[in-house]
């Protein structure tokens, strides 16, 4: 008998292992979606009300306000005082002044004094030279007139002699009477000028001594002003700290919980994708069992991806969480890729340290947290034009990367940060810093706007 025809069973091999192949393609891509273990624990973090962030701001707003005015009115004070200063010191300097003055006026009355001594025994000498001239007349002359000189006379030349003596001593008399005059008028001066001159000093002594103790007491007064103020500013400085304090705590707490939110999310479109993958490879199979057929795999499988390159909210979702499994790490200049942190640069400004730090700069965490999807360049104003959707705060989706310009200019963008819902952003501020999840309006100043990548 011939041989009968050989049946093919490896046809139907190929199909079986085929559709293995697809099965085993699916549940391999549900094996890279086994989510990591989680960092938080079962209960959620404390989530202070949006209320109490507000108040606490409001608190620590209005501090701030106080400390500011206390510390212009101080500085005002502060600067009264120092013309208070400066004004005692000129009246110390009138004061020595006047005091030197005075004793000026005082030594100026001694001498006067000496003058009226002198004057005083100018009108001594002069009233005895008077009286002797009285005297002498009235001795040698006790016929008065031309007849008793004649009478008196023993000759004609003693006639002569005595009416010469007569003239001398009258215009010696006149003198006598001129000096005894001017003798009593520079004593009278003397004395006057010498009482007037020490009144006047002590009178400008004394006002002198007023004004330098009102300057006095006007610089104990604005100091006692200024320590005062100073206290309360330091008080006030302290409840600053305080507010301060409690704003970010609450601030932290806030962070905490929404990074928590943003875990579980995270994890809850990982179990998503892996059901869906799950569903995937049990309907694949079942459709290869019961068709014989083989489905086509093409390339890597890669759960998640955006269908054309379009935006999707889990990929906004994903962008988000891959930044945020970096939190806490360290800020580096120039760190970071679509790959994860890299180590720094080197440089001025703050950076010069950052060539020994591995982590990411603001640009580099957005290359990251989009690397499944995009390959941007490593700069954040060249990143702002991947999206054709620019959306305004009140519809910020996970994933959109917001921006920072310092001349509110695309070229001025300097800073980037990925936004996680809630009004929060993870973000690498600068050298010296860390990853941290920040409120989006506390940034930084300039906000420019919003870019959601793939749109």
């Amino acid at each position: 008998m011939a041989d009968q025809p050989t049946r093919r069973p490896t046809d139907r091999n190929k199909r079986r292992q085929c559709s293995i192949a697809v099965v085993a393609a699916l549940l391999a891509a549900i094996g890279l979606l086994v989510a990591p273990t989680s960092s938080y624990a079962a209960d959620p973090p404390p989530n202070p009300t949006d209320q109490q962030l507000n108040d606490a701001a409001a608190a620590k707003n209005a501090v701030s306000t106080q400390v500011g005015q206390l510390t212009a009115q101080v500085a005002d004070l502060q600067s009264k005082l120092d013309q208070a200063k400066a004004d005692a010191e000129l009246a110390e300097q009138k004061l020595a002044l006047a005091l030197q003055q005075l004793d000026d006026a005082k030594t100026a009355a001694v001498n006067a004094a000496a003058n009226v001594k002198a004057a005083q025994s100018a009108v001594d000498t002069a009233r005895a030279r008077y009286e002797d001239f009285v005297r002498t007349t009235y001795m040698n002359s006790p016929v008065t007139g031309t007849a008793g000189a004649l009478l008196s006379a023993s000759d004609p030349q003693a006639l002569l002699q005595h009416s010469d003596y007569v003239n001398y001593t009258a215009d010696h008399q006149l003198d006598a009477i001129d000096d005894l005059d001017k003798a009593t008028v520079a004593k009278s001066n003397a004395e006057s000028a010498a009482r007037a001159a020490v009144v006047a000093q002590q009178t400008a002594t004394t006002a002198a001594q007023t004004a330098q103790t009102n300057a006095a007491a006007a610089v104990r007064s604005a100091d006692a002003q200024q320590q005062q103020v100073a206290a309360t500013l330091a008080t006030q400085q302290t409840a600053l700290s305080a507010a301060q304090a409690q704003l970010a705590t609450l601030n932290g707490e806030r962070q905490q919980y929404d990074a928590y939110v943003a875990e579980q999310q995270r994890l809850a479109a990982i179990a998503a994708a892996q059901a869906a993958a799950q569903a995937a490879a049990a309907a694949a199979a079942r459709s290869a069992h019961s068709s014989g057929s083989s489905p086509t795999v093409g390339g890597t499988v890669t759960v998640g991806a955006t269908n054309g390159g379009s935006w999707t909210s889990a990929a906004g979702q994903t962008a988000a969480a891959r930044a945020l499994q970096y939190l806490n790490w360290p800020y580096a200049w120039d760190g970071g890729n679509s790959g994860g942190p890299t180590r720094g640069v080197c440089a001025g400004d703050g950076a010069y340290n950052d060539c020994n730090v591995i982590g990411f700069d603001c640009s580099g965490l957005a290359m990251y947290a989009w690397g499944p999807y995009l390959s941007m360049p490593h700069y954040a104003a060249s990143q702002y034009s991947y999206g054709h959707l620019h959306p305004s705060s009140s519809n910020f989706q996970p994933g959109d990367l917001l921006f920072w310009s310092s001349d509110g200019t695309v070229s001025g963008i300097h800073h980037v940060a990925i936004y996680i819902g809630n009004g929060n952003v993870v973000q690498a501020p600068e050298s010296g810093d860390i990853i941290r999840v920040t409120p989006w309006s506390q940034v930084s100043s300039g906000y420019f706007g919003a870019t959601r990548p793939l749109t």
